[in-house]
């Protein structure tokens, strides 16, 4: 039997509501799973692999619940808030009792990733209170010092620059994590746990306590963790497997585990009870809306077919009568690079404004569609993904001043949505990396890469030390050859384009000429780029002196932050881009006559 598509719900105190997926089983389990992720950056890339996780373990009759912990991805709050590794054991906690509430299963297992493991194991601790009957630990993080000091390292290797004059700084001992910050006393918290100190776990009525751990076979780090849980009588199994390091890629890349996920569903099912009772659910409905102060979000699907899905935030007081559209950041799903999504959809909606930020198919949670693949950031359907979001706007709350925006290939879409849909009356692209046809096909040379590679040749052309280093062999010579020919023939188009738009033939996938239509429809266009990223190059090599008059004009905003890189990565970054964002979609100049 195929278990029914998981339910996106709200649960936990109301106040501090925390979102999460409900995977019914096909049938009665006596049995059910709770999913840890694991934090940051870490959690965004394994995102598709844990819904792929908990699917599968639906699909193998035991039902599954995967969530945000307080102050990550959907949930309530900000990881800034204090008191977070306490706030995520307590989310776990309330993930177990409202599984047992809504599916009527009367034993949980937690299945953990990398710091999920620790945050499960602390749920898990104490006289175990909730009962948890044992842990898969994947990947786990065993000393949270150890975890920290890794962050640290990771953080170094990203190579930013040093924030600008005057930026705002994180408060004295915090962290910051590849995006997110762990806040000082977070970050004690976490430096005090290690797993191998932990009292031995309770198991729950009269029933022994059982780990497996699904360790790295390139760098493992459980063995001695698995040796105390030996020391102290728990049942314990290991196996070394692969998977990790595809599972943790940048999430464009990502490999979904199937191995790790398979090992997993095999052990949790063998922990079913053939002549077992099912327990009995409450029967109440979940949750399906949160109020966060003077926010409101429901999980909504915006089509027919209930495939395309994403979270509203609507105000709770007057509306402005605007929204917008928050397209997906490659593929990172709803909540954006570091979480920015999260945190600019609540800020406009506290502005009176409705914002839907949403995943497009294959990506996030919205599954891809019939026979195409999933995880595809360019996807030929996903002009039609974003105009059903709009019809959904328009009649669901009759909204009729909407924007789109996005960062990345999402700026390519918000830019593209509002050339094709006269419902969208303003746009902005945050560090767009194409702008005419749809990307497809050479990721080697990517066309905005290629623009700014040939900028950055042009300028070493006259440093005599450049001109060593290619004559003792230290340049690829092919690259930059290819990189050279791309970039004259790319110059050669945009020329060729330029005079046929002149002659009033523009070409079918001519910018400007969507430009000059887009400012004849008076919609507000805005371009928004770190300093120095590729796509900034491309739009000045595309747009030439076209694009300045439409600067001229007012028709055409571009503005420039320095210093962050292209996901803006950096804290100090993120209140400047907010500031800019907020300022494009509250601002009135789309009106202009």
């Amino acid at each position: 039997m195929t278990p029914s598509p998981a339910e996106p719900i709200f649960f936990g105190r109301r106040e501090r509501s925390c979102f999460g997926w409900l995977h019914r089983a096909a049938g009665a389990s006596s049995i059910g799973v709770v999913v840890c992720n694991p934090f940051g950056y870490e959690a965004v890339c394994s995102h598709r692999s844990l819904r792929h996780l908990a699917e599968t373990i639906a699909r193998a009759g035991i039902p599954a619940l995967r969530f945000d912990y307080d102050g990550t991805g959907d949930s309530a709050g900000d990881d800034r808030d204090p008191d977070r590794l306490a706030a995520w054991v307590e989310s776990t906690r309330a993930a177990v009792r409202t599984l047992r509430t809504l599916a009527g299963v009367e034993r949980v297992w937690l299945v953990g990733v990398r710091l999920g493991v620790l945050i499960a194991a602390l749920a898990a601790s104490d006289g175990n209170p909730e009962g948890i009957a044992g842990l898969v630990a994947i990947a786990p993080v065993v000393s949270g010092k150890a975890y920290l000091r890794e962050l640290g390292l990771l953080q170094m290797a990203l190579g930013l620059g040093d924030p600008p004059p005057g930026a705002a700084t994180i408060e004295e001992g915090a962290q910051e994590a590849l995006g997110f910050v762990i806040t000082r006393d977070t970050k004690q918290a976490i430096s005090r746990t290690d797993l191998t100190k932990l009292e031995p776990f309770r198991g729950a009525a009269g029933r022994p306590f059982d780990v497996l751990v699904l360790d790295r076979d390139d760098l493992p780090t459980a063995d001695k963790w698995v040796a105390r849980l030996t020391e102290q009588g728990i049942s314990s199994a290991s196996r070394r497997m692969s998977g990790y390091v595809e599972m943790m890629l940048d999430p464009h890349k990502v490999v979904s585990p199937r191995s790790i996920i398979a090992a997993a569903t095999e052990w949790l099912s063998a922990r079913r009870e053939e002549n077992a009772a099912p327990g009995s659910g409450s029967g109440e409905a979940p949750r399906t809306e949160a109020v966060f102060g003077d926010v409101i979000e429901r999980p909504v699907f915006v089509d027919e077919t209930r495939r395309t899905f994403g979270i509203l935030s609507a105000p709770t007081g007057k509306a402005s009568g605007r929204a917008v559209l928050l397209l997906n950041a490659g593929a990172i799903h709803r909540i954006g690079a570091n979480r920015l999504y999260v945190r600019l959809a609540r800020r406009w909606a506290a502005l009176g404004h409705h914002v839907l930020r949403m995943d497009l198919a294959g990506i996030g949670d919205s599954p891809e569609r019939p026979g195409e693949p999933e995880n595809v950031v360019y996807h030929r359907n996903a002009l039609e993904d974003v105009g059903a979001a709009v019809t959904f706007l328009r009649r669901a709350y009759g909204m009729k001043d909407i924007r789109t925006a996005g960062l990345c290939a999402g700026a390519y879409h918000a830019f593209k949505t509002a050339s094709v849909d006269p419902n969208v009356r303003g746009f902005v692209a945050i560090n767009p990396l194409a702008y005419g046809a749809r990307p497809e096909g050479d990721v080697m040379f990517p066309v905005a890469k290629v623009s700014a590679e040939a900028k950055r040749y042009q300028k070493s052309a006259f440093e005599l030390q450049k001109w060593k280093k290619l004559a003792r062999g230290q340049v690829n010579v092919r690259v930059l050859t290819e990189i050279i020919t791309r970039h004259a023939v790319a110059r050669l188009k945009t020329r060729a384009r330029d005079l046929s738009r002149r002659a009033g033939m523009p070409w079918k996938h001519d910018f400007i000429a969507e430009l000059d239509r887009l400012t004849e429809r008076n919609v507000e266009q805005r371009f928004i780029f770190a300093n120095d990223d590729p796509g900034q190059s491309l739009l000045e090599e595309q747009g030439s002196a076209a694009l300045r008059k439409l600067q001229k004009r007012g028709a055409l905003t571009i503005e420039v932050i320095d210093g962050p890189d292209h996901t803006f990565t950096p804290l100090w970054s993120h209140e400047p881009l907010m500031n800019l964002l907020t300022a494009a979609i509250s601002g009135s100049s789309a009106q202009r006559s």
